[in-house]
């Protein structure tokens, strides 16, 4: 199947392109083509089709049977293009497999991809990436799923592409004007400055083209217009290169002049300062797989661009001429210096000699390039004596003549180069004070430094954090690596090995090195053995080149270091890698290493400086999937014997505490399972907003925190089986039925295991919550069942009163009334003989709507009242917005309507609180209005 949305959303039936009918099967279409190739969960769907939290109780059913309609209209009975899916703890969900060959929008971004880097490689024609940018373009048809309502998966789409779009356009002007085209383009770039005033590099070609047309003052009144636009409306200049491009073409500089049009035949001459080389070249090779990075490359570029007296300042061929104190145009200004951070085998190295082949041209007396072994395994790093003397000998100086004390030489070498235009890369650095005496001071000169460490005291540094790739980067790595067609066959096994290598560069590399030395290889027999999360390490070795020995550079560093804190961070390190979830707490941490959060923080800190954790803001740390992997190793080798499960169990404890604490700000009134966990670092919560914000965002690692505790040692499952208990009141409320089932599932089978029948019963019971919210009452009937027997094994009416309301709920949603009558009675008097007052609250509600059920609404109106009653006395408030909206009801099924109205105006307040129950929120917002229209004016669209 081929599908079109650059324009309205179209598919190709064989014959001709046909639109969907129904606008919710055009809508299901386009948010799984906005996700091709992912899954998109059905609660994701959900939303947006109907919108966040209001789709009616049988969304689920429609969404199946629209999946069906679709289907039948893709031609897809097996089920093998709209594909069903089910993600770990996520919702069940639907992915739609697509070939970049047979849908528009992904062929665009192939085309613009593909243009770009004919535009990067100078080998390349400027014409072929013309027509491949042209080519892209031409298959827009108007704005992206014109025909398709709003969505948010779709609007932001939308502007996805359509900023995509934008920037092709811009690539395919810049290849015509570097073809010779400028006057061609003038028209096109007149009309996008006008619709994007703001884009100043728009403002710079369309300044450049009328230059190039012989209209220099139409160039310089289109920089007035741009310089008095920014001032008035945003207080700023223009940046420098347009400032430098304005003074150019006021003095007429002949570098600014058009480059002759090459024939499609022909490639560009090499440069005259290539053709006559007056300097060392010694860049190493640039990487052939070199991938993605276009941000990156172009934030070097423009901070080279300001060091450029070549194509880019104002001085253009005028570098002979000198000011008044003898020195150059450019004198005072700082050497521009581009200093690249990132964890190892990240790319820090490939990205910068990348860029520096790209800028090598600008750069014509040279590229001086050293390794300086800051993190070589194996090796000391250099000193800088040493490096200063290979450069001045680069640079023509006798060896004789190289002074052996470090400030003479870095002063020659300063002295040497002033005047000169060199690029100096410095690979893999130590420190600052290693760096410091290498840097050129000339205005002409710049710099680009690698560091495992942020170089923050490095003096006119711009600095340039990297970043694992982005999926589609990473897997476009695996593809220029181990070829194109051969990755594209078995797509879901090459995004399983990018997972799999935590989209780090270096591991992608060495993946991919052994796929394409076992060409017989399915990438299905990777996937295999990079799965075994304790063999990855193993695996991802080929050569020289290792994972595990990137890592072990920054990690030994501390292991053998000389501060006081290196033992500390080095422990961190370890210990991080026993936590599950995506991320860490600083009052978890300081609970799993048993320190005072000073000193955790400290610790945390250093190991984040060496990139050997993450830290998106000030009191979460994050730790790579494969240095999470190396730091286990490294736990279960140096770690004494019990301490990285004693650690996993006070950070545990910490969890559990934490959440038991936000559970009960959250709901007061409501009776759960209580097994205070003592002796534990709490994070501290005040209120139901603090409670709230913690539990959201911890989220995640407490449920990966019950996933894993619960198959560990029988301590750590009874503390898992203690979340999940405590979870319960946080996700049931919210309607998160997924992650509710999985935790109690996980629960019941631990309590089973530990012979725990109290844990047993509960869990099954807040199973039957997650059957409740997926309408799935049979399932949650016999849960219950189960539930029950064990509470009266072992004589818990607590809990069986519990288990008794939730069953008299299902019977009463399988029109089993009567059945439910007879259950809730039972409850009833259990509740009134030990004195429960709040269970009786509840059971009176149940049993209200079970007599409604069978048509006793006198009977169901004394339940609702005598249970608001009760709430009220117990300080309920839940319950009392339960017991006004069934009032509220009853009263409308008696034709009593502004009774009825008043009691719901009284509820809903009550569902407009934060943290109230969303199931029953739908209930209220989707249901009582609807039920006033109807019993007020009949059934029928109103």
């Amino acid at each position: 199947m081929r599908y079109r949305v650059l324009g309205a959303l179209e598919l190709w039936d064989g014959d001709r392109w046909a639109t969907l009918g129904p606008a919710k099967w055009r809508t299901l279409l386009a948010v799984l083509l906005c996700h091709a190739n992912r899954t998109v969960p059905a609660e994701r769907l959900l939303d947006e089709l109907w919108g966040e939290g209001r789709a009616p109780q049988s969304a689920a059913k429609v969404l199946q049977t629209y999946v069906s309609r679709l289907r039948q209209s893709l031609g897809d009975a097996s089920g093998r293009t709209l594909i069903t899916d089910k993600q770990g703890y996520k919702a069940h969900g639907y992915r739609l497999a697509v070939e970049t060959a047979d849908f528009d929008a992904h062929r665009f971004e192939q085309l613009v991809e593909e243009g770009r880097r004919g535009l990067d490689r100078e080998a390349e024609s400027p014409e072929d990436a013309a027509e491949r940018l042209r080519e892209a373009l031409t298959m827009w048809r108007g704005t992206p799923y014109a025909d398709v309502p709003p969505t948010p998966s779709v609007e932001a789409e939308i502007t996805r592409l359509g900023e995509l779009r934008l920037q092709a356009v811009d690539a395919r002007i810049d290849a015509d004007m570097r073809c010779g085209r400028h006057t061609d383009v003038l028209g096109e770039l007149e009309a996008l400055t006008a619709e994007h005033p703001y884009r100043e590099g728009l403002r710079g070609r369309l300044m450049l083209a009328l230059y190039r047309s012989g209209r220099q003052a139409d160039a310089l009144a289109a920089y007035r217009d741009l310089h008095r636009l920014l001032a008035e409306e945003l207080g700023v200049e223009p940046i420098p290169p347009l400032q430098r491009l304005q003074q150019r073409i006021l003095t007429a500089d002949d570098s600014l002049l058009a480059p002759p049009a090459p024939r499609k035949e022909e490639r560009p001459a090499a440069p005259a300062a290539r053709r006559a080389a007056r300097g060392p070249r010694q860049l190493p090779p640039a990487s052939p797989a070199f991938t993605g990075r276009h941000g990156e490359v172009a934030v070097i570029q423009a901070l080279l661009d300001q060091g450029d007296e070549g194509d880019q300042s104002s001085q253009g061929d005028q570098g002979d001429q000198s000011d008044e104190n003898g020195g150059s145009g450019g004198a005072g200004r700082p050497v521009v210096i581009a200093a690249i951070d990132g964890t190892g085998g990240v790319g820090k190295s490939t990205l910068a000699i990348h860029a520096a082949h790209q800028l090598a041209e600008r750069f014509p007396d040279g590229q001086l390039y050293v390794d300086l072994h800051g993190t070589t395994a194996g090796l000391s790093a250099l000193e800088p004596a040493e490096v200063l003397g290979r450069f001045l000998r680069a640079l023509g100086v006798d060896g004789s003549s190289v002074p052996g004390d470090t400030d003479e030489a870095a002063a020659q070498f300063r002295s040497l180069v002033a005047g000169r235009r060199l690029l100096v890369i410095l690979d893999n650095a130590a420190s600052v004070d290693q760096v410091r005496p290498l840097l050129p001071a000339g205005p002409d000169c710049a710099a680009l430094v690698t560091s495992r460490e942020m170089l923050t005291t490095l003096e006119g540094a711009t600095h340039l954090h990297l970043d694992v790739l982005p999926h589609d980067q990473a897997v476009a790595l695996l593809e220029r690596i181990v070829g194109v067609e051969r990755v594209r066959a078995e797509r879901e096994e090459a995004e399983d090995i990018t997972r799999l290598c935590g989209r780090l560069p270096l591991a992608l590399r060495i993946a991919g090195a052994r796929l394409a030395a076992r060409p017989a290889w399915p990438l299905r027999t990777l996937v295999a053995k990079l799965t075994d999360a304790r063999g990855r390490l193993d695996e991802l070795r080929f050569g020289d080149l290792a994972v595990r020995t990137s890592f072990e550079v920054s990690y030994d560093a501390f292991r053998l270091g000389g501060r006081s804190d290196d033992a500390d961070a080095v422990r961190a390190f370890r210990l991080l890698s026993t936590v599950p979830g995506q991320d860490v707490s600083l009052p978890v941490a300081a609970a799993l290493l048993d320190h005072p959060a000073d000193r955790t923080e400290n610790a945390l800190e250093r190991l984040v400086d060496a990139q050997l954790l993450e830290s998106p803001d000030s009191v979460r740390y994050h730790m790579h999937d494969l240095l999470r992997l190396f730091a286990s190793e490294r736990a279960e080798q140096e770690e004494p014997e019990a301490e990285p499960a004693a650690a996993l169990e006070r950070a545990m404890s910490a969890y559990v505490a934490t959440t038991q604490r936000a559970v009960s700000l959250l709901d007061p009134h409501r009776p759960w399972p209580r097994h205070p966990v003592e002796g534990t670092v709490v994070v501290p919560l005040r209120d139901r907003a603090e409670a709230e914000a913690w539990l959201k965002a911890e989220a995640g690692n407490l449920l990966a925190a019950v996933a894993h505790a619960v198959t560990q040692s029988d301590a750590l499952a009874r503390l898992g089986i203690r979340l999940a208990q405590a979870l319960q009141w946080f996700l049931y409320p919210r309607a998160h039925a997924q992650d509710l089932q999985t935790v109690n599932e996980l629960a019941v089978g631990a309590a089973r295991r530990l012979g725990d029948l109290e844990s047993q019963a509960w869990a099954l019971d807040h199973l039957s919550g997650a059957y409740w919210l997926q309408h799935s009452y049979e399932e949650m009937r016999a849960t219950l069942g189960a539930a029950l027997e064990i509470w009266r094994a072992i004589g818990h009416q607590r809990g069986e009163q519990r288990s008794l309301c939730n069953l008299a709920d299902a019977l009463s949603e399988l029109g089993l009334f009567e059945e439910a009558i007879e259950v809730q009675r039972r409850q009833l008097a259990l509740a009134r003989d030990t004195g429960d007052l709040a269970a009786e609250v509840v059971g009176l509600g149940n049993l209200g709507r079970a007599y409604r059920g069978v048509g006793r609404s006198e009977d169901a109106m004394t339940c609702f009242k005598e249970s608001l009653e009760q709430a009220r006395r117990t300080g309920d408030v839940h319950h009392q917005g339960f017991a006004m909206y069934e009032i509220g009801i009853t009263y409308m099924e008696q034709g009593k309507f502004p009774e009825g109205r008043a009691h719901l105006d009284e509820a809903l307040p009550v569902w407009q609180r934060p943290g109230t129950y969303e199931s029953w929120r739908g209930h209220t917002w989707s249901g009582v209005f609807p039920a006033c229209m109807t019993l007020q004016m009949g059934p029928g669209p109103h």
